[in-house]
């Protein structure tokens, strides 16, 4: 029996070295995102967040994202940061840019 509990003894100290080993920049991930119509017909979604790994895109910062809904294609795009993850870029007056970085985004329709 005491060998049974150093085996898995073993087998935990290696997944949790596994763990360790991880580099969230090279993971990739999103959430999914509920969209709801409120009682004015506008819509507004749940937060959601995305994430490309540094395996997956080569020079993020020149990346752009096109965003689709069920399918179809929207006028909505984001970057991508240095470390994968995207944020919406937002055209203000006189030519300036401003990127919104948030861990989640509300959005309103």
């Amino acid at each position: 029996m005491n060998y049974v509990g150093q085996l898995a003894g073993q087998v935990l100290v290696q997944v949790k070295e596994l763990y360790r080993g991880l580099n969230p920049a090279t993971l990739s991930g999103c959430i999914d995102v509920i969209v709801v119509r409120q009682p004015d017909g506008s819509l507004r979604c749940s937060p959601f967040h995305v994430r490309f790994g540094k395996m997956g895109v080569l020079r993020s910062r020149e990346k752009v994202v096109d965003m689709e809904i069920n399918g179809e294609p929207v006028d909505l795009h984001m970057k991508l940061g240095d470390n994968g993850e995207a944020f919406f870029v937002q055209e203000m007056e006189n030519n300036q840019v401003q990127e919104i970085r948030v861990a989640a985004v509300h959005c309103t329709m």
